[in-house]
């Protein structure tokens, strides 16, 4: 069924048009024809009726502009930011001092505001010169015809209404190329900083990992406090050769009226390993994940992990998916959230095997914290083979009296009490992180579970 595309929405999308005509002039030819595929492609969602995605709450893409922010100041160190800025950041996992990391980006709005490699770098290339790349994904697919092979291929353009209105109108976002062999000690940080109300930030993050090569992404997402409402939406795709590790950290801090949809792919092949953990400790108007990984190697594994706060009236739908077709394939899917206010909370995993010799075990867990949140859990096991061993643990309540009771039969406050046993829940001890990532995480958690008693 069909509907009529409104004249406002015909108007908006004509204009839209003429910017993005200009705008993609630069591209190489197979790159311009992929996004005007993606805009014929909305336009069928948007004329069909077409949600904006099979999860999640609906949201009428054409009230956030892509185009709306005006170029910003280009930067020469962290330090630049305003006081201001440098707070927001490190609630997203990023380091102002740049100290323990290799590489630094931020993006403001749809500006590219900074991108420098570190100090630490000069030592990683004083051994593996021109080891590793990091640039702005549109500078990468300009320079890198080889990279038609990658780019909208683990997240299609036409998964959804949402996918094809980022693959049509996305503008910047990063490329990490790391070479064979190269080991990346320090993590990458990458920040994308959100200013502009009503903006639609549309971004792209591709990561190819060569060969026996380890790397680790730590991707913040904030907002300037004085924006209230906006939608932040990024690709990201990321390709794992024999042996390489790649952990990607992602941390979210927007606003109650704002809306959030990372979509991620990844494909992991022989001996290779994939790591996330995603974290989001503010209240939104909505945000919805589903990150899915392909264990198509010979034993490879992926662990996905999740800490999420539901927050204020939040309506939040995170899931995560492990496609075990690699002999010796290995997959974990651990979810924790904490929901409090009049948050709506749904989390999501499934796990499907597609051979024999093939192991994966999901958890989803819930603490509720107030008689009107809510939680759905749907937990979801596929095998094709009768020896794939697939197990799901599934838990949703509140506080156990006798443990409030206990810590404050010890002269702890309710809240206190309350606090401590909310940070014992949201285990922050993941496997594969720096000892310093994981002290900069367990600070953040900390404090947000510390402010939502």
């Amino acid at each position: 069924m069909t509907r009529e595309i409104s004249e406002s929405k015909k108007k908006f999308l004509k204009d839209l048009n003429e910017w993005y005509d200009e705008y993609d002039k630069k591209f190489p030819e197979w790159y311009r024809k992929r996004r005007l595929k993606a805009r014929k492609v909305y336009e069928e969602f948007e004329a069909s009726g077409a949600p904006i995605g099979k999860y999640g709450a609906d949201v009428d893409l054409m009230e956030f502009n892509p185009f709306l922010a005006p170029p910003r100041k280009t930067i020469e160190s962290y330090e630049d930011l305003s006081k201001v800025g440098k707070e927001m950041v490190q609630t997203v996992g990023q380091r102002p001092d740049e100290k323990e990391r290799t590489a630094s980006h931020i993006q403001h709005d749809t500006t590219p505001a900074y991108l420098k490699y570190t100090s630490e770098a000069e030592r990683l290339f004083s051994k593996y010169p021109d080891g590793l790349v990091v640039m702005d994904i549109d500078e990468a697919i300009i320079k890198y015809s080889w990279l038609e092979r990658y780019v909208t291929r683990l997240v299609p353009l036409s998964l959804d209404k949402y996918t094809a209105w980022n693959s049509a109108y996305s503008q910047r976002g990063i490329f990490v190329w790391v070479k064979e062999g190269v080991k990346v000690e320090w993590p990458l940080q990458t920040c994308f900083f959100l200013e502009q109300a009503r903006l639609g930030q549309l971004v792209r993050v591709l990561v190819v990992a060569e060969p026996n090569s380890h790397a680790h992404v730590v991707s913040g997402c904030v907002i300037q406090p004085e924006c209230e409402t906006g939608l932040h939406g990024c690709i990201s795709e990321l390709y794992l050769k024999e042996g390489a590790e790649i952990t990607l950290s992602y941390i979210h801090n927007f606003q109650k009226k704002f809306h959030v949809r990372p979509k991620v792919g990844i494909r992991v092949g022989d001996e290779a390993t994939f790591r996330s953990n995603y974290i989001q400790i503010s209240p939104v108007e909505s945000t919805q994940l589903y990150p899915t990984v392909i264990l198509q190697g010979k034993n490879s594994r992926a662990s996905l992990r999740s800490l999420i706060f539901g927050l204020g009236s939040s309506d939040i739908d995170a899931g995560s998916a492990i496609i075990l077709s690699g002999n010796g394939a290995r997959g974990e899917i651990i979810s924790r959230s904490v929901v409090t206010d009049k948050a709506k909370v749904c989390l999501r995993g499934a796990l499907k095997a597609y051979r024999a010799n093939t192991k994966g075990h999901l958890e989803c867990r819930a603490l509720l914290l107030s008689d009107k949140a809510k939680v759905n859990a749907f937990p979801n096991l596929h095998s094709r083979s009768s020896e794939a061993e697939l197990t799901h643990e599934a838990a949703v309540g509140k506080i156990a009296e006798e443990e409030l009771y206990y810590l404050m039969s010890r002269g702890l406050k309710k809240d206190i009490a309350t606090s401590l046993i909310t940070k014992g829940f949201l285990d922050t001890d993941i496997p594969g992180l720096p000892a310093v990532l994981k002290a900069e995480i367990q600070k953040i958690v900390s404090l947000t579970a510390e402010e939502i008693m």
